[in-house]
């Protein structure tokens, strides 16, 4: 099955490995320079993000919807402080409630309204404040008696007995710059003037507040990021070197050379961070995995390389001639690799959330770069620094470890190719619970869920939703021609009574209740009486408070406060608004809804929107790419469909089994499991394809044979991707750590299936044709041992 273009891949792999070797200044110097570049641009242009608005496209209409409504209106980010006092309605407790109120609204520029239990006490006693406990009740009573929308209000602002709540309001707020990754955030901003300010004000005893909100929660989770990519950086590193430490100290010269190819693939690493920088991507929380994963993943190029150099040395071949038989033969198995993971990776671009799409062209980044340094950068350092101490032994000629190469020989030949029918029927009722499983398994129905649970921001957000019966808030924009006349006011009103009436929303503010509740309920009839109204109403409390007109008088938005709803909830929710506002809203040119939870169900709807395509369009275009390289439809599926699809069929049972949602970084698995699935793959098909074309042996004990000889260096590659890929299991952020078992749990299935189901397709599929017949060749392993003489006809020479 040799082909000319084959050979000419095979010649330009040993000529690039070759010329690495023999102008080692020059490859260093390319490579240092153009790491140095990328190192740059890298901490100049990439830093740290969070928010929900990363993972929706930027041209979207619900992106377009929230970043109206936070320019515009300069609201959308709530802040909540829960107070807590024995002596609620003592006036005392008002007044210091009432500082707080006039103190965010005041001294923090970015609030643009406040609203707070002492705005209901004002209001109900002429804009004081009473002197007594009786005085205080009678005021809130009275602002109740306006009306359902004021009675609303009240019971919104004291969720509780002993319990008020003050809402801040803010929108965009200016960014300022911390320095390399480290952005500071509008919410670290406001949030640390509201810590302040409530620090500085004056309580009674027994008075306890408590600052909380999503913003408040996600600023604390965006404080871990950096630590947690070191972290998780750092432990990748550190396994992965002690995994490559113990595979490869007793065949390479010295024992720091197990150095040279993880640095090769560190390396890698910059040339993605310098591609980040190019592309404008930040890291976020989906993207923290991107280095311990593509560490992982390129240090297998490396190590495949190093691993036939050192062969090739100690079969008494001289440093040259080794890299270019290495570079020869194991790149071109390495080549084809790296270019199904890098297509399995593009479909990745398919998907509706931003950070995976990046996630996908970072990865695919950062594997090129890796298998580029393998044949360039590597061959380079292995010559460099070989002293021609690489000498054949007893030991490496008949490695110790041959019980492991027996017993799965012996496996191989009595099992998987003895019973190859039962093996494959094994196999397909496995993959069908797997196929049964895949809809069952369910996204996360909250963002927040994405991130750490262990912090005290997270505990004041459930005190939050367990004590408001409105944590939530969703904002309904209003566009029309004339939106401050008492027609279009009028209808606003029944929008609002339709939308209480849902027994999930609990209370509206917009400045129609705000007039509501200066007129008793009623809607002025002539527009004198309307634009009178909304002028004394102008620059009052933040309870009441009506923006002028003149500012936006195309646009009203109202504030719907709602349960603690989730999942599917929120969609039908969002339905009844624009069902209702079809009904209602007859003078509106249109109308827009956003809010934290819109933007959540958007997100939780497109993490899963793009699984299916992306699953097919990632097999469908590996399996292309393989049927091109090999020039064989049949090798392709054997090797996509025996080891890749069945790996990924089996995860997503495992996923169900053990209750792993999809995430946006666990959607990415088919696209992974197909680049390493395939990766171990190729490898045993090549040394399979080697022993019945070359060596005579029949498809059984050809499998047999590939099986036993390649057991070390797979097995070996393999614990280094878990590792590098395990130490995400342990990240606080449980996007991260169900990402992390979910590879793991890829990987572990990937070499499953190609220990046992590949061999099985090899020996009853007709993929080579039929063996031949003649002189056949005994299947033994010890009669195929690695002490026989190398050449370049080695198995993964042939195409």
């Amino acid at each position: 099955m040799t082909t000319r273009f084959g050979e000419r891949v095979r010649d330009g792999l040993e000529a690039t490995g070759r010329y690495a070797a023999s102008n080692q200044r020059q490859v260093f110097a390319v490579v240092a320079v153009t790491a140095i570049i990328s190192l740059g641009v890298g901490f100049s242009a990439v830093q740290m993000s969070m928010g929900m608005t990363l993972y929706i496209n930027d041209d979207s209409q619900t992106a377009n919807n929230w970043e109206s409504l936070k320019d515009t209106y300069n609201t959308g980010n709530n802040i909540f402080v829960i107070v807590e006092s024995d002596q609620l309605y003592d006036p005392e407790t008002i007044r210091a409630i009432d500082r707080l109120d006039q103190q965010y609204g005041s001294n923090v520029d970015s609030i643009e309204s406040v609203t707070s239990l002492a705005d209901i006490v004002r209001r109900g006693a002429d804009g004081e404040i009473p002197e007594t406990k009786a005085g205080v009740r009678s005021a809130i009573a009275r602002v109740e008696q306006r009306g359902p929308v004021a009675d609303e209000m009240v019971n919104r602002l004291t969720p509780e007995a002993g319990t008020t709540i003050i809402l801040a309001s803010y929108g965009d707020v200016d960014r300022y710059d911390r320095g390399a990754f480290l952005p500071e955030r509008g919410a670290d901003v406001v949030y640390s003037s509201v810590k302040s300010e409530t620090a500085f004000a004056a309580m009674p005893p027994g008075m306890s507040t408590t600052i909380t909100g999503q913003p408040v929660f996600e600023n604390a989770a965006f404080g871990l990021m950096l630590p947690e990519m070191i972290a998780l950086f750092g432990g990748a590193f550190s396994l992965i070197f002690i995994v490559v430490y113990l595979v490869m100290r007793e065949t390479v010269e010295k024992g720091w050379h197990v150095i040279l190819p993880l640095g090769t693939a560190m390396t890698a690493l910059l040339y993605m961070m310098g591609a980040m920088g190019i592309l404008g991507y930040d890291f976020n929380a989906i993207m923290l995995g991107v280095m311990p994963i593509a560490l992982g993943l390129g240090i297998d190029y490396s190590l495949q390389i190093h691993s036939r150099y050192v062969e090739e040395r100690r079969a008494g071949n001289n440093s040259l001639d080794a890299i270019g038989i290495a570079t020869r033969t194991t790149g071109r198995a390495l080549l084809i690799a790296m270019g199904t993971t890098v297509v399995g990776l593009g479909s990745l671009l398919v998907s509706a959330v931003p950070p995976v799409r990046q996630f996908g062209v970072t990865s695919a980044v950062a594997v090129l770069a890796a298998m580029i340094l393998a044949v360039t950068m590597l061959p380079a350092l292995l010559v460099r620094f070989d002293r021609d101490g690489h000498v054949a032994t007893e030991t490496t000629s008949k490695s110790s470890d041959d019980w492991l190469q027996a017993v799965l020989h012996r496996f191989t030949s009595s099992v998987t190719g003895g019973h190859p029918l039962i093996t494959l029927g094994i196999a397909i009722l496995l993959v069908s619970g797997g196929v049964y499983a895949y809809p069952q398994v369910e996204p996360k129905q909250e963002m927040m869920d994405f991130w750490p649970q262990d912090l005290a921001e997270k505990n004041d957000m459930e005190e939050l939703s367990e004590t408001v019966e409105s944590p939530k808030v969703v904002y309904v924009m209003i566009d029309t021609d004339q939106a401050y006349t008492p027609e279009t006011f009028r209808d606003i009103a029944t929008y609002q009574r339709l939308m209480i009436a849902n027994e999930q929303v609990n209370a509206v503010q917009s400045p129609v209740t705000s007039v509501q509740m200066a007129t008793d309920g009623s809607i002025p009839q002539t527009q004198t009486g309307l634009t009178q109204t909304i002028e004394r109403l102008h620059n009052t409390d933040g309870m009441t408070d009506v923006r002028d007109p003149d500012e936006t008088p195309s646009t009203i938005v109202l504030s719907f406060y709602v349960d603690d709803i989730e999942g599917e909830s929120v969609r039908s929710l969002i339905t009844a608004f624009e069902t209702n506002a079809a009904l209602s809203l007859t003078t509106a040119e249109d109308v827009r809804i956003t809010g934290k939870p819109v933007l959540n169900r958007n997100v939780i709807e497109n993490v899963t929107a793009g699984l299916t395509p992306m699953t097919l369009l990632s097999f469908g275009l590996g399996l292309s790419f393989l049927a091109f390289a090999f020039l064989s439809i049949r090798i392709a599926a054997a090797l996509v469909l025996s080891v890749a699809a069945s790996a990924a069929v089996l995860v997503t049972g495992a996923m169900y089994v053990f209750g792993i949602p999809w995430n946006p970084l666990t959607i990415t698995m088919s696209s992974l499991t197909l680049g390493i699935g395939v990766d171990y793959g190729i490898h045993l098909f090549e040394r399979f394809e080697y022993e019945v074309e070359t060596q005579g042996q029949t498809q059984r004990g050809a499998a047999a044979t590939a099986v036993a000889k390649l057991s070390r260096p797979i097995i070996g590659s393999s614990f280094t991707t878990i590792f590098g890929f395990g130490v995400l299991m342990i990240s606080r952020f449980p996007v991260l750590a169900n990402f992390g078992r979910t590879t793991v749990l890829a990987i572990s299935f990937a070499l499953l299936t190609a220990f046992t189901v590949l061999p099985a397709v090899l020996t009853v599929a007709p993929i080579l044709g039929s063996p031949p017949e003649s002189n056949p060749i005994d299947t033994d392993i010890n009669q195929h041992t690695d002490t026989d003489t190398p050449s370049t006809n080695d198995p993964t020479t042939s195409d």
